[in-house]
């Protein structure tokens, strides 16, 4: 039988209401700094809102995403245009080269101090992306113990260690799965192709860290004659789809998490 998660209880999503929250929060006195986190699968729109709301509160951007820190990888990650990134200040994105590896910790040491920089100039910074390890070590408060252990300030005493607003966007398996596929032949319009043969012309390894991500790995195989353009298309679409069922597992573990269907 195969493993099917269910549907996560979200109310319908409601742009004002969304707006009103976080307008809440900036007026709430609270000793720890505010955050608001915007999560949810591939393809459920979770770069798009984030845009719309730093631009509504003149705020800023932090990604979550494990792939948007390696320069020159950006239509296989679905990266924010040059243009968007010049509208609104992102930050971890175009970070590290494709050999470079990047790790939670790494993404908790950078993001952390960003954090804080925005909330005293009176900023609310918003934390987009899927990468719901990121998202969870960040605002649990994970921290090495002397023993090398990792220890939850959430698990120990019951709150997060920032004033926050965590959203999920989600919506029907079916719809999400037609999003993924839409996606994924988008990439292929945009020019996926063209880019992974620019960064392999460039000297980029094919073994490298970021040639690893879905899309790159399948796209080198179809360079090297391993497999067919309607092949390595359906491969990206499903590998896609998977790597959206483990992120839906993991937010499973995040109860703080309020869903709004898309």
């Amino acid at each position: 039988m195969k493993n099917r998660i269910k549907n996560f209880d979200a109310a319908p999503f409601d742009l004002t209401k969304l707006f009103d929250s976080v307008q809440s929060l900036h007026l709430t006195n609270s000793a720890r700094e505010k955050l608001v986190v915007i999560l949810g699968a591939t393809s459920t729109g979770k770069s798009s809102l984030a845009l719309t709301l730093a631009e509504k509160f003149g705020t800023e951007i932090i990604s979550a995403d494990s792939m948007a820190v390696y320069k020159n990888f950006n239509v296989g990650t679905a990266k924010p245009t040059q243009a968007e990134l010049e509208c609104v200040p992102h930050h971890l994105i175009n970070i590290l080269n494709a050999e470079e590896k990047f790790s939670v910790g790494e993404f908790v040491r950078r993001a952390r101090p960003i954090i804080s920089k925005l909330n005293l100039r009176g900023k609310i910074p918003i934390v987009a992306g899927g990468t719901g390890l990121y998202i969870q070590a960040l605002v649990e408060g994970y921290e090495l113990s002397a023993g090398k252990s990792l220890i939850s300030h959430y698990k120990q005493t019951g709150e997060l260690i920032y004033e926050a607003l965590i959203y999920g966007l989600t919506s029907d398996r079916a719809e999400l799965y037609d999003r993924i596929n839409q996606r994924t032949e988008k990439m292929f319009v945009d020019g996926l192709i063209d880019e992974v043969k620019n960064l392999l012309a460039s000297g980029t390894s094919s073994n490298a860290q970021a040639m690893l991500g879905i899309g790159y790995k399948e796209v080198v195989e179809y360079l090297q004659g391993g497999a067919t353009l309607e092949e390595t298309i359906s491969k990206i679409a499903q590998a896609t789809r998977n790597f959206a069922k483990r992120q839906l597992t993991w937010y499973r573990r995040m109860k703080y998490i309020t869903w709004l269907k898309i």
